[in-house]
């Protein structure tokens, strides 16, 4: 190891443990309410999740999605679904593959929705409905919507594999398209570079069909529930650390709950928290109203064992059925959430989908190999000397 980080992190030292082991001196007030009690019945529970993975080569990006979704106490099988191919055009790398993997996910969990259940899902929801990200010239809804419009001129008069942008709000197709659609498109040669329209219709598909997912959830009267274990919100102690590190030192190992006045959020500006929020939307199939008027949240943290960690929950629920009261909602899904096993305070089921859907490195170089492209120079091998 390079001796000067090794003699940065001996000068840091005493800094950085005084910091995270000192009582904080930040007033943050809060009501550590106990658990509910444990009342046995059977609950159908579904977990999802995804994994992601990029190989740069020296003049191409190959990616690899896939997503893992179950339905548990029943006999049915998990849904999985995969998608490898090349990025094209080969910019916002991350942020794209990003989306097809969200998008293969929302896929896999619609065939795979409790019913009187939980639909758990990995981290939280905020990132995920907000499609927006510093470095794409995409800003606003308005935006989106021009775009939107010139990608229904182009799908009309190309030759594409769908006629107009409708055809894209359909969760009866295979997702993600948009990227199915582009390679077809560079196979015939006819592929245009129009990347901030296409990268328009990769977030429409995406909305979309988490719009349909959590309607369908709704629909069948489950809680869609968002876990985040390392949770770096600081909107309750307004610390520079993260809420769950002041907390975990107000309440040391004690299993409970808290939530504070802003625990409840209508709306996505609110759910996000940012100031320009509104007007983000797009509004082909209904997803402006959906994600400005009826999706609503009450976001909490809650240790589920003694000892373990600290989680952020967030709770989503339909407007258009009623604002819930606060105190007995987060009782409600508690009490729902200490049911099903744990494995160190945080589901079981979200580890098994984890665990499922990761995608390893070694697997990447077997796809490589699969692909018949393990020949080709990799932009890594670029730097070795």
């Amino acid at each position: 190891m390079d001796s000067t980080l090794i003699n940065s992190t001996l000068k840091n030292k005493d800094t950085i443990l005084d910091i995270i082991r000192k009582n904080p001196k930040t007033q943050c007030n809060i009501k550590w309410n106990p658990l509910p009690e444990k009342i046995d019945y059977d609950i159908e529970v579904s977990a999802e999740d995804g994994g992601d993975m990029i190989s740069e080569f020296d003049t191409f990006t190959l990616y690899a999605v896939k997503s893992w979704a179950k339905t548990f106490n029943n006999n049915l099988k998990p849904i999985e679904n995969a998608l490898v191919g090349l990025l094209l055009p080969p910019k916002y790398s991350l942020l794209r593959v990003s989306l097809y993997r969200e998008i293969i996910e929302a896929k896999s969990s619609l065939d795979a929705v409790p019913k009187n259940g939980i639909a758990f899902f990995d981290g939280s929801i905020s990132p995920l409905i907000a499609w927006w990200r510093p470095g794409i010239s995409i800003k606003t809804g308005e935006e989106l919507d021009e775009l939107l419009e010139v990608a229904d001129d182009e799908l009309k008069n190309g030759s594409y594999l769908i006629n107009k942008i409708d055809d894209l709000l359909n969760e009866s197709l295979y997702h993600p398209l948009i990227p199915l659609i582009l390679m077809d498109m560079e196979q015939k040669d006819q592929l245009k570079p129009m990347i901030d329209v296409f990268l328009a219709m990769e977030i429409l598909e995406k909305l979309y069909l988490y719009k349909v997912l959590l309607e369908k959830i709704f629909k069948n009267n489950s809680l869609p529930i968002f876990i985040s274990k390392t949770s770096r919100s600081t909107r309750l102690c307004n610390s520079n650390l993260p809420d769950v590190h002041i907390i975990k030192k107000i309440v040391r190992s004690q299993p409970g709950y808290v939530y504070w006045d802003e625990s409840l959020n209508l709306g996505a500006y609110n759910i996000i928290g940012g100031e320009n929020v509104k007007k983000m939307f797009p509004r082909l199939g209904g997803i402006d109203d959906f994600y400005e008027n009826k999706l609503g949240m009450i976001r909490f943290y809650a240790r589920l064992q003694y000892g373990a960690p600290i989680l952020q929950v967030d709770a989503l629920f339909d407007q258009s059925k009623g604002i819930p009261d606060v105190e007995n909602f987060i009782n409600q899904v508690v009490s729902k959430i200490i049911l099903v096993p744990l494995q160190q305070g945080y589901p079981t089921s979200l580890v098994f989908a984890h665990k499922n859907a990761a995608i390893t490195i070694d697997d990447m170089e077997a796809l490589i190999k699969i692909a018949g492209i393990e020949g080709e120079l990799r932009e890594r091998s670029m730097l070795v000397f």
